[in-house]
């Protein structure tokens, strides 16, 4: 060491700095993140479509907050219950192909909401929205397992980010373009377009 001379600090890590151009370029490049951000966009919009739909056909039918709350909480406690599930099997199986499942499944229990609109009664908005809920955990589960997988070092922290801001950003979307769906073309059609939103993730992916 020269005399006098200060001894080296560590060096401090190096963070990528986010804009828009890094975003756009992850999407431009990078195929697989690519599709799967599409994936995630369609169909978290789908789901508000549903829950915009189901509360709303709720509260016409039958005007009460006990069965709002009932519905509440028939999508958000299987939703806890399926988590430790999803994270066994997307461990053990291939994710791919259980995440294509997700979706495939939550189309047909998107699409069977179509057939109680005229019937709204409780006991099957619970038990359809307990099983949609219950399905969403491997398809959630297993993108945020795959990202690693599908991006690279230098564009992990870039795909976290546009992750993370695609969730927020559909939750505004998607909430306007549900109750703006709803109100224009009825029930019916806000669950089908959910339908097709799973069928459109499980294509992407």
């Amino acid at each position: 060491m020269i005399a006098g001379a200060r001894p080296a600090s560590p060096r401090a890590p190096r963070y990528h700095e986010i804009s828009v151009t890094t975003l756009l370029a992850l999407l431009r490049q990078n195929r697989n993140y690519r599709y799967t951000w599409m994936a995630q966009v369609v169909s978290e919009i789908g789901d508000y479509f549903n829950n915009i739909a189901v509360f709303a056909l709720v509260m016409e039918k039958s005007g009460s907050g006990l069965v709002v709350s009932g519905v509440m909480l028939s999508r958000a406690i299987p939703a806890v219950l399926a988590g430790p599930v999803a994270g066994v099997l997307l461990d053990r199986f291939d994710r791919k192909r259980i995440m294509i499942s997700s979706d495939l499944v939550r189309a047909a229990l998107a699409l069977a909401f179509v057939l109680i609109i005229h019937q709204p009664r409780p006991w099957l908005l619970y038990l359809l929205s307990g099983a949609l809920m219950f399905a969403s955990p491997f398809f959630t589960s297993g993108r945020a397992a795959i990202l690693p997988t599908i991006a690279t070092a230098d564009e992990l922290h870039t795909a976290n980010s546009l992750t993370q801001t695609t969730g927020w950003a559909t939750l505004t979307a998607g909430t306007l373009l549900a109750g703006y769906s709803a109100a224009q073309f009825g029930y019916r059609w806000a669950f089908i377009l959910n339908a097709l939103s799973f069928v459109f993730s499980a294509w992407s992916i």
